[in-house]
């Protein structure tokens, strides 16, 4: 048999001083305190398959929210993980688009277009923002000795 209270009992007096909201004993006793963290972040990947996972930290601090922010995580939900995601492959297909077009119209030499395609061709179906930048070696080159007939 469910017990009531009434809003002007000593029980529904005591409850209200340790609520923030308005329940069944009446008023809010103590004031709402907005606490930041912590703050649930979401990440989106796409895995080779072509489906979406996510993945969920915890920041509990405005360090933890950097790092994590750092690493791709975003605050707002999975839809907003998702956004983030498709923001992100969409910059990567318009560099790839705009790389495409730059060789195509022959802005780029030919030695450059092999090292695109072979780039391209390592990464698969997956766009690549840039190309990784082969190191160029400084001063003059070695010099070698050839051995002479005597």
């Amino acid at each position: 048999m469910p017990v009531v209270h009434t809003p002007e009992s000593e029980y529904a007096k005591e409850m209200r001083k340790w609520e923030a909201h308005h329940t069944q004993y009446g008023p809010p006793g103590r004031p709402f305190v907005f606490s930041e963290y912590p703050l649930r972040m979401y990440k989106a990947t796409r895995q080779s398959t072509g489906d979406r996972t996510f993945e969920a930290q915890t920041a509990n601090n405005e360090h933890e929210r950097r790092n994590l922010e750092s690493r791709g995580f975003v605050v707002g939900g999975q839809q907003a993980a998702l956004d983030a995601l498709e923001g992100v492959e969409r910059e990567h297909a318009e560099l790839a688009a705009n790389r495409e077009w730059k060789i195509r119209h022959g802005r780029v030499g030919e030695a450059a277009v092999k090292e695109v395609r072979a780039a391209e061709e390592e990464a698969g179906a997956r766009h690549l923002p840039d190309l990784p930048i082969a190191p160029k070696r400084r001063g003059r080159p070695k010099k070698t000795e050839t051995p002479t007939a005597a």
